[in-house]
């Protein structure tokens, strides 16, 4: 469970019995991953902000004042429950609220779905509940989407128009790589980079010390020098200061910083909500993903998902362990994981030749014997003076 900030106002309100909890769980992160994170509704979000001896009041204002689409989930279940009850009697109050508005979109502002068999009471024969067991979980938050379009139009986005503007390059670009070897990470990140990239993810996984943060490094000084490219670096082992780890990682995207939050995943969140909205090219790495702690399921069910439909943004993720792609509703724009292994000891003759000229085998040898071959020692003692 990834809790959730409280606003003033949901865009979306989900109200469902147990039964079907896991279906419309995957449903109501599709709607907010379109909507925007913290913007929707589920109950499980907001477990911390509910608890008290007051919760079926919160629940009953949700529902029929607090949220701007009411998704009622129906199933026999749902009938027989209290709190459903509860939540489907303020449901019913604006329905018939509604009736008597001369505005329509008041009347759209309540939307029945099909999760299970049975009916409701109060379920009318000729009310039309598009059933979502027969539809993908993409589209079935279509559905609902659409739905909130009709109510608060205002936030459809608009449409996009022929390409103007800053943008990807047609042909990979020329790279700056002075490391040792892994020419394999230099050719997949000069393609991640490309306009026709449609593989927008790449997973590089390695042990300690086979270069993984010199190569995240390297990646943001190559796009730095990319002047139409907005990006961003964020290491999770450097999240015990995270204000500074925070301002770090937007200083070169180009956005405001987040609020203030307590968890990580709701800033970042926020950053992403940004980049959302403007949709410029983005280049996002982020190192040591197997500290990212509750962060990784913001990655997983948030983060890359974007990258479906989002060809503006591309993502690095580097780690000793990095996401799974595999059954991933995000698989196909991901990159096969690129495994990382320590450079030999004749590559780490190569780069030190490059800033050594007198240097010799033996002398590599010694350092690689001596560093424990540990790419972070090797690359400061065989680099640059």
């Amino acid at each position: 469970m990834n809790a959730r900030s409280w606003p003033n106002h949901f865009l979306g309100a989900f109200s469902l019995a147990g039964e079907q909890r896991e279906r419309v769980r995957a449903i109501a992160e599709a709607v907010e991953g379109r909507l925007g994170y913290g913007t929707v509704f589920f109950d499980e979000w907001f477990e911390h902000c509910l608890g008290g001896d007051d919760a079926d009041l919160k629940l009953q204002n949700i529902y029929n004042r607090q949220c701007s689409l009411a998704v009622w989930c129906v199933s026999k279940e749902y009938g027989g429950k209290p709190w459903t009850r509860a939540e489907h009697a303020a449901i019913r109050a604006r329905v018939m609220k509604a009736r008597a508005a001369s505005d329509q979109r008041e009347r759209n502002r309540v939307l029945p779905i099909r999760v299970g068999d049975g009916n409701v009471e109060g379920l009318l024969f000729n009310t039309i509940a598009p059933d979502v067991r027969t539809r993908s979980v993409d589209q079935a938050a279509e559905l609902i989407v659409e739905r909130f379009y009709l109510v608060e139009p205002a936030h459809r986005p608009a449409r996009a128009a022929a390409p103007v503007g800053p943008h990807w390059p047609a042909a990979p670009p020329s790279l700056s790589w002075p490391m040792a070897d892994h020419s394999g990470a230099c050719e997949a990140f000069a393609d991640l980079l490309t306009a026709a990239a449609r593989r927008r993810y790449l997973p590089i996984r390695g042990e300690t010390e086979t270069g993984k943060s010199h190569i995240t490094r390297q990646m943001l000084a190559n796009a730095l020098a990319m002047p139409d490219i907005a990006c961003g670096r964020f290491d999770f082992k450097g999240t015990t200061g995270v204000d500074i780890e925070v301002t770090a990682f937007v200083q070169e995207l180009g956005i405001p910083l987040p609020a203030p939050a307590p968890r990580m995943d709701v800033r970042l969140g926020q950053i992403l909500h940004e980049l959302k909205q403007r949709a410029h090219p983005t280049l996002l790495i982020f190192d040591t993903f197997e500290m990212a702690g509750e962060t990784a399921d913001w990655i997983d069910k948030q983060l890359l998902p974007t990258l479906i439909r989002a060809d503006w943004m591309r993502v690095v993720i580097a780690g000793q362990k990095v996401p799974d792609s595999a059954g991933a509703v995000w698989i196909r724009v991901a990159r096969p994981t690129l495994q990382l292994v320590p450079p030999p000891t004749e590559e780490w003759f190569r780069y030190g030749r490059q800033h050594r000229s007198g240097l010799t085998r033996d002398e590599v040898e010694t350092a690689c014997r001596l560093a424990s071959h540990k790419a972070s020692l090797l690359a400061q003692l065989l680099g640059p003076a």
